[in-house]
């Protein structure tokens, strides 16, 4: 935004935002004609009642004269008034689309980067959000009857008195030319204040989640010092809005006070030569300072203050999108092929922790089907997250064609990369549309038989099928249960590395062998971070993790060579193996 002003992705959020608001922006409109008609007729009414009235005699024609000009002021607060309920149907409808903006946009961009979301969103979401709810209200209760009383001044003032107008006008149109350098100027300074807020709100929100940790490591005086940092940056931003917003007083005074003075000193010339009135002059005068100077006030103080805000934050917001428009957004990166590349992969939860993974190199074929194993809390998930672009290595690569993970898409939008975790989530509404929330283009065919092959028929038979609705899935199915929807959903999507990360640890053993070897069987690679050491044995490659030690290879290869492996083998004491041909078998009993 270099000129300060509302940029075209604020704009087109504001736009966005305000779509469907036509019918009530026209009552809206309507009701402010009625409203500036005080302010048309109010020099005329004022100059008619000296002309015609008191300096002329007739008292009771003065006193019309104003009464007709109060009068016109209560049908102005009456048209005031009736503004409110259409001002509502604009400002709330889109306080809620901005509310959804933020919302889809910070998720969307957690889920594609594998970050968390920052601190600030709870910034932009109480506070920006609310903020242009209220300026947008503002705006429309102010910058409306000023627009109108702005206009019908200049045309009762030129009705009254050309002379007067020739000589209020010029300063006028000075004033309001200069205006729109002065808003920019004030929207430059209102953008560094929000960034400085944001700062303050993010660098407070990581030391209080990291208050732990802190306290820990003795970081105390280092956390303070970057908050401090950042308090001391939003008072100087202040300061530079205070500063920005005093230089708006030239506009008053040019705009605003020079139309008087220069009306009064020409008006011994202008009366002289039969120009003026001593009515026409009074009305002149309660033009310019009852109409003309307050509005003038009003552009330069708070109508400026509401528009730069307002510009600033829907920009604001419009940044943090994390795509702001179809045409302003990076798209994803297709990965050729889908092989797993890991070279030299180093992972801490910490700059002082110890590392969780290090140096970790590993190759995995297309096709491949890998299990992981290895004692718990050794690193097996944080490796699936890895694998996924959930979370971003410390050091080292993981590619995925290429492409490293944290760059593709992820599944929701065709990625080619699916991690089921452990906990299943099932979403209330039809069981169609959880199979399909991964691959909206899955027929119903595609589905049944990713249900036949992973065992969920007989599930699907007791909740009525594929079009029975769920309302309380968690009360309404058992945790295997909603594992193994969740997994059907995985199998229909497009993805062609799947990584399971005990995905199966409520399934018995037989349904775990047949969920494993279907996924095995699917075009694409597996990845199964190991349940049970039967999963070992029905992968092609295992890998091993051992604090801090590596090793790769097959389920029989690993148990013949590696002491650590076979002990961990033996410590599980697993029920007999679970071959496709006991799963072959169970499925002609329906099992």
């Amino acid at each position: 935004m270099p000129d300060g002003m509302l940029s075209r992705d604020g704009w087109c959020l504001l736009r966005s935002g305000l779509r469907g608001s036509r019918h009530p922006m026209l009552r809206i409109t309507a009701w402010s004609v009625v409203e500036a008609t005080p302010s048309l007729a109010s020099g005329l009414a004022v100059a008619a009642a000296l002309d015609q009235g008191f300096l002329a005699g007739h008292p009771l024609v003065g006193l019309g004269w104003l009464s007709l000009a109060g009068m016109l002021f209560v049908v102005r607060a009456i048209a005031e008034r009736a503004t409110f309920p259409h001002l509502a149907r604009v400002v709330e409808p889109l306080r809620d689309h901005l509310v959804r903006h933020v919302v889809t946009d910070t998720l969307h961009s957690a889920a594609g980067s594998g970050r968390a979301p920052d601190a600030a969103t709870v910034s932009r979401l109480t506070r920006q959000v609310e903020v242009v709810r209220l300026l947008t209200a503002a705006l429309l209760r102010t910058a409306r009857p000023l627009t109108g009383t702005l206009l019908a001044t200049v045309v009762g003032l030129t009705a009254l008195s050309p002379a007067a107008a020739a000589l209020a006008l010029p300063p006028l149109a000075f004033a309001l030319a200069a205006f729109p350098y002065g808003l920019r100027r004030m929207a430059r300074r209102r953008h560094a204040l929000i960034l400085a807020e944001e700062l303050v709100a993010a660098r407070t929100g990581a030391v209080l989640t990291a208050g732990r940790d802190i306290n820990a490591l003795g970081a105390d005086d280092r956390a303070v010092a970057e908050i401090a940092e950042a308090a001391a940056r939003y008072v100087k931003a202040n300061q530079g809005v205070a500063f920005a917003g005093s230089a708006q007083m030239l506009t008053v005074v040019v705009g605003g006070y020079l139309p008087v003075l220069a009306i009064l000193l020409a008006a011994p010339v202008l009366t002289a030569q039969g120009l003026l009135t001593t009515g026409s002059l009074v009305g002149a005068v309660t033009y310019v300072t009852g109409q003309l100077l307050p509005t003038v006030r009003a552009l330069a103080g708070t109508l400026g203050v509401y528009w730069t805000q307002l510009a600033i934050t829907l920009t604001r917001l419009a940044e943090t999108a994390g795509t702001t428009s179809s045409a302003t957004a990076t798209p994803p990166t297709s990965p050729q092929g889908h092989d797993v590349a890991i070279d030299g992969l180093t992972f801490s939860y910490g700059p002082e922790a110890e590392p969780v993974l290090s140096n970790l190199s590993l190759t995995m074929p297309p096709g491949d089907h890998l299990a992981i194993v290895g004692a718990s809390g050794i690193g097996k998930s944080t490796l699936a997250n890895l694998l996924a672009g959930v979370e971003q290595p410390t050091s080292g690569t993981v590619r995925v064609g290429g492409v490293p993970a944290g760059e593709l898409s992820p599944p929701v939008r065709g990625g080619p990369v699916a991690l089921v975790p452990q906990e299943a989530y099932v979403f209330a509404g039809s069981v169609l549309d959880n199979l399909r929330y991964l691959n909206r283009e899955a027929t119903e065919a595609e589905l049944l038989r990713a249900a036949d092959l992973l065992g969920i028929c007989p599930l699907l038979d007791r909740l009525g099928g594929l079009r029975a609705h769920l309302t309380e899935p968690a009360v309404e199915l058992s945790s295997g249960e909603r594992q193994l929807l969740v997994l059907a959903r995985v199998y229909v999507s497009r993805a062609r590395v799947i990584v399971l990360d005990e995905a199966t640890c409520h399934l018995d053993p037989v349904t775990e062998a047949r969920t494993e070897l279907a996924f095995a069987a699917r075009p694409g690679s597996l990845i199964v971070i190991a349940h049970r050491i039967t999963s070992a044995t029905r992968a092609r490659n295992v890998l091993l993790l051992d604090n801090g030690q590596v090793d790769a290879g097959s389920h029989a290869d690993l148990l013949s060579r590696n002491a650590r492996y076979a002990e961990l083998v033996g410590r599980w004491r697993p029920p007999p193996f679970v071959t496709a041909s006991h799963v072959k078998a169970s499925r002609h009993r329906g099992v």
